[in-house]
């Protein structure tokens, strides 16, 4: 920052400003570092099949790419020297061809510590399976941009979301490829404790973890109402001096009260393994009436799929809410017995929501919102938009309306922060929010949804593609 800018700070927060300036130079040299290395593992590749030809030269000829001699005996001498496993060795090779070959731009910009190794590697990775050159290319400007705004937790969803934009066709494909390989495993944790692990289809597997959750949150809330219920008779008891003496606060002759004291992700597991067992939470009410009120819950999976999808007119882009694409004929099929639709109207051009509709109309606000912003606005917060208080932007007290343009999702932690501390928003045009923080440096946040549309709104006037691709290697 300079020195006009941080000349009206105290001395706590210039003290501050000089540390965050200090770790971003430091994260610039690490992202530097990152790409040489990139550039030295790349090179791997290519001693392995040069390896593999002396093998076969010395060996007069005999085959050994099968037996992968030549890679192992390279990546264990580099494995050792580096003090990392053999497939920690692969998974950097592979990153580094992938970056240097195919998406050069992303090296480059981590090169001048634009972009971190965390987030180079995400795009490399994520962006990997398009296979046409030039979407490629696009995906890769786009994300470059994106990953200026978030941190590599809130870019992974947002680049999948990007591929699933830019690749339908591809999508849909390994969105089909990926569903065959479903399974369902079980492993020991440790005594008395184990875990199963279920690969399952995106919309089937949250369907069923929101049932699960929904029929413990009724238990639990049951369970909580009935101790507060008997807490509160107590008491009045007490205060009046009506209690016998025979009988004990706990209950009649001397009896304690027994309440069930398990948490909701205890629940959650008991019903699991009831609805498993059983087929039917048999455990869990008090009556054969609270039994078939659990048993009744449906669950709730939120899925957005393109009008355009449904009437066959393109391929692919229905994804869950949060999660990630699934298949047209799973998307086609819940939108036929789906109880309710919510429409979305989106900008043509930024992707951002501007209206959302039903047939009932409540709360259009709210739901609107829910759309737009899907998790807390703040920088780095990934909570869920549910989990989330709205908050206007402008003070209510102060004079901000109560319109979309003033409102967002903040969790309870920053909500706090922004009403109790120097940071301070602004929402802009299409949700975007501006944040300012106490040493006065901006942090941008867009709605997440916007990937999903059209990224072109995202890509900086001043394009990422302005290093030009050599045959010979960066001087890095």
């Amino acid at each position: 920052m300079s020195a006009s800018m941080s000349a009206g700070l105290s001395p706590v927060l210039t003290e501050l400003d000089e540390i965050v300036d200090h770790l971003c130079q430091s994260r610039q040299r690490a992202a530097s570092a990152f790409a040489s290395e990139m550039f030295f593992f790349e090179r791997i590749a290519g001693v392995v099949d040069k390896r593999e030809q002396e093998r076969a030269a010395r060996y007069e000829g005999a085959t050994t790419y099968s037996s992968q001699l030549g890679m192992r005996e390279i990546f264990a001498e580099v494995g050792a020297a580096l003090r990392l496993s053999e497939w920690q060795v692969a998974r950097k090779v592979s990153v580094a061809w992938t970056l240097t070959n195919q998406f050069y731009e992303t090296l480059c910009d981590a090169s001048c510590g634009e972009i971190s190794p965390e987030h180079a590697t995400l795009i490399a990775e994520t962006g990997v399976v398009i296979e046409d050159e030039a979407v490629r290319r696009e995906y890769e400007a786009v994300a470059l941009d994106m990953a200026a705004e978030m941190t590599p937790g809130q870019l992974k969803p947002a680049l999948s979301g990007l591929v699933v934009r830019l690749d339908p066709e591809g999508t849909e494909r390994r969105v089909r490829e990926a569903m065959k390989r479903r399974r369902v495993t079980l492993r020991e944790l440790e005594p008395g404790l184990a875990r199963i692990t279920a690969d399952v289809p995106t919309a089937q597997g949250v369907g069923a973890y929101n049932r699960l959750r929904d029929m413990a949150t009724e238990i639990f809330d049951d369970n909580a109402a009935e101790k507060a219920e008997a807490e509160k008779t107590e008491a009045e008891k007490t205060q009046a001096e009506a209690i016998p003496s025979a009988e004990a606060p706990g209950g009649r002759d001397g009896e304690e009260r027994a309440y069930d004291e398990r948490t909701h992700a205890q629940i959650m597991a008991d019903v699991f393994c009831d609805l498993v067992l059983t087929t039917a939470a048999h455990g869990h009410g008090t009556d054969e009436h609270a039994r078939d009120a659990l048993n009744a819950i449906a669950p709730t999976v939120h899925v957005t799929v393109p009008a355009t999808a449904l009437a066959g007119q393109t391929v692919g882009g229905a994804t869950v809410a949060g999660f990630g694409p699934v298949d047209d004929e799973t998307a086609k099929c819940l939108a036929s017995i789906a109880a309710a639709w919510i429409r979305v109207f989106a900008d043509p051009t930024s992707g951002v929501p501007i209206c959302v509709d039903r047939y009932r109309p409540s709360k259009k606000q709210r739901r609107f919102l829910d759309v737009r912003d899907e998790q807390c606005r703040f920088p780095g917060c990934r909570r869920r938009a549910r989990k989330c208080d709205i908050d206007h932007a402008v003070p209510h007290a102060e004079g901000g309306p109560t319109c979309l343009c003033n409102l967002e999702h903040l969790c309870e932690r920053h909500h706090t922060l922004k009403h109790s501390t120097d940071w301070l928003v602004e929402q802009l045009a299409g949700g975007i929010l501006r944040w300012t923080a106490p040493t006065l440096r901006t942090y941008v946040t867009r709605p997440p949804g916007t990937v999903r549309f059209d990224p072109v709104a995202l890509i900086d006037p001043d394009p990422h593609l302005r290093h030009q691709l050599a045959l010979d290697p960066a001087p890095f």
